[in-house]
């Protein structure tokens, strides 16, 4: 059996020893059987890696995609150049340890988990999701039990998937394995979607909005002036640049104090959630006439008579996902995590349990205590509304803004921190222009430019937010990011599958129900048409009924945030076709990988041009 060992540490140089040279190759690279000098060496009945000790045998015809992508290739003549192709893969993927070691234990993977997916969803997307779902109560609840079992089921599959490939990167390594042909279409593609939507605009919006309405409650139930308070961006984007300077000074300062910012959310979810019982089972009013008030509960009327629309329950649905976002997350950082099978399989799901328990006590508070025209009206500030409306204008409500703005900030923390993660592995295989540097842990052993691609991107959009509108521009850019990564997602469960085939008989204890990847994989078909084709039923005048595409949101006069996604991911299809296919070919040179050691161990790809004789 072949195994491509880890070379010696070296400084700013192309990796030596058992790993070539990509030059060294006799012939082109892309015609050439990759030759591993120690290849009678590593013989033997195990899979010698220092991440999967309990593999079967594997057939000496089969060979390894480096840092546990162990897919089976045929040596078979008519696949001779998918081989050469895969070999070049294996010079990137060949390192799988980063600078900064493993030291995530299952508390602080827990903290990951839950600060990701409670941040800012449960007190700003609720009012959204009632309108899409038309007031009406079990279709509600149906949208959010939902999307707890497609979070369920998602968590499984990357627990199936992270088994096999137990380094950072999460998606992007899942994609590849099942998806490696064209050669780096996929890689590259999603890559590219990773970097330019790898923001935090939500966390900043909300935590901007709470801050300001923790200091000057005014805001009533049927007022939503400040929904256009350009203060709060000013603020917002402040605390980016906070997050991003505490991250990218020190790794161990951002961790400890995301990790007492994860205390902190915990105390207030247990709190909240006491709250909110308390709402549901006893009469609260802010007004004196609350004691011999019966209830102030207002029947909540549906918009309209009917169902909501396939578009409409789709829209609810996909930001109702949100509210779960951090289940897939954990993976872009699995490289630092201590025991990785063990703390996932222990974290993960303990973390959905945790933030369902919290949402469910929310949304009945929010269904007892708001009318409709309340929660509609609130936008991303029906947390607040609640508060006010249970406590009053005073301290109280004062400080339960707070603990929400706080909330946010450390959901900024977890996100920022596994967003520049992910975007480090992403520049660590060199697609992307400067991709040396912006990869690298400067100056501090943190990817402080890592952080800053994130920082800036989050910034951008948070300018050009437009004033009057920013709470529907706050729910389109949920919608558009969303939408994008469901189409990802499908393809990881359509490739699970792939994967399964690949892999045999060498599968892991963990696995994906079958029931939870179809579940996926049908749910995602619907959300990613039912926004785009609406159904129009017939009119009383006569007209039959018929089928409109949805291109357009005349809200915000742009396209629709389901076309806007595809238009994104259509750009970075175009970025693999242009820089690795046709200029290539119209210019006569093949793009080779040549893979550097930086200072700190961290190894980087570099692609260079090689004219073809």
């Amino acid at each position: 059996m072949q195994h491509f060992s880890n070379p010696s540490r070296q400084t700013d140089t192309e990796l030596p020893g058992e790993r070539p040279s990509i030059f060294d190759l006799e012939d082109h690279p892309l015609t050439t059987t990759f030759q591993n000098e120690d290849k009678t060496k590593n013989t033997g009945n195990k899979f010698n890696s220092p991440y999967n000790h309990n593999y079967d045998s594997i057939d000496s015809t089969s060979a390894v995609i480096g840092n546990g992508l162990n897919l089976y290739f045929n040596h078979s003549q008519q696949e001779e150049q998918d081989e050469q192709e895969d070999q070049l893969l294996r010079e990137i993927y060949e390192d799988v340890e980063v600078p900064q070691g493993r030291h995530l234990g299952v508390f602080s993977t827990l903290v990951l988990f839950v600060s990701r997916m409670v941040g800012t969803g449960i007190f700003a997307t609720p009012s959204s999701i009632w309108v899409d779902c038309n007031g009406i109560p079990w279709i509600y609840a149906l949208v959010w039990i939902l999307a707890l079992l497609l979070a369920f089921s998602g968590l499984y599959l990357f627990l199936e998937l992270g088994s096999w490939s137990p380094r950072s990167g999460g998606k992007k390594n899942f994609l590849v394995m099942a998806f490696n042909r064209p050669y780096l279409m996929m890689n590259v593609t999603y890559s590219v979607f990773a970097i330019l939507t790898g923001w935090s605009i939500s966390n900043a919006i909300v935590f901007g909005k709470y801050f300001i309405f923790t200091f000057n409650s005014t805001l009533t139930t049927a007022d939503t002036t400040l929904n256009s308070n350009s203060n709060t961006r000013l603020l917002s984007i402040g605390v980016i640049l906070f997050v991003v300077l505490v991250h990218g000074s020190s790794v161990k300062t951002g961790i400890k104090i995301q990790n007492s910012l994860g205390f902190l959310k915990f105390t207030l979810i247990f709190l909240m959630s006491l709250i909110s019982l308390y709402s549901i089972i006893f009469d609260l009013k802010s007004e004196p006439e609350a004691a011999t008030s019966k209830s102030v509960t207002i029947n909540i009327e549906p918009v309209t008579n009917g169902l909501p629309s396939f578009s409409s329950f789709a829209s609810a649905f996909i930001t109702a996902l949100y509210c779960f976002s951090g289940w897939d997350s954990v993976h872009s950082v699995i490289s630092e995590i201590k025991n990785p099978k063990r703390t996932l399989i222990i974290s993960g799901p303990l973390s959905l349990i945790i933030c369902f328990t919290f949402y469910s006590l929310m949304n009945l508070a929010y269904y007892k205590n708001l009318t409709f025209e309340e929660i509609s009206k609130a936008g991303p500030l029906i947390g607040s509304i609640f508060f006010v409306k249970i406590f009053g204008e005073n301290l109280g409500s004062r400080l339960i803004s707070m603990s929400i703005a706080l909330s946010a900030i450390s959901n900024m923390f977890v996100v920022l921190y596994s967003i520049s993660r992910m975007n480090q592995q992403i520049l660590r295989d060199g697609f992307l222009p400067m991709a040396k540097f912006l990869s690298s842990n400067w100056p501090n052993d943190s990817p402080l430019p890592a952080l800053l691609i994130a920082g800036f991107l989050s910034i951008f959009w948070l300018l050009i937010l437009p004033n009057n509108s920013e709470s529907t521009a706050f729910n389109y850019l949920i919608n558009m990011e969303g939408y994008g990564n469901l189409i990802f997602l499908l393809l990881i469960a359509i490739g699970l599958f792939r994967i399964r085939k690949k892999m045999k008989p060498n599968l892991p204890k963990i696995k994906s129900p079958f029931i939870g990847t179809l579940f996926i994989i049908l749910v995602s078909l619907y959300l990613l048409v039912a926004p785009i084709v609406e159904f129009c039923p017939p009119t009383k005048a006569g007209r039959t009924f018929g089928w409109k595409i949805n291109w357009y949101d005349p809200v915000n006069h742009n396209l629709s945030y389901q076309f806007m996604s595809l238009l994104i991911i259509l750009i970075c299809f175009c970025y693999w076709a242009i820089r690795f296919k046709l200029l290539p070919y119209m210019f006569n040179y093949s793009l080779q990988p040549l893979n550097l050691k930086l200072k700190d161990g961290l190894t980087v790809t570099q692609w260079v041009s090689k004219e073809i004789e």
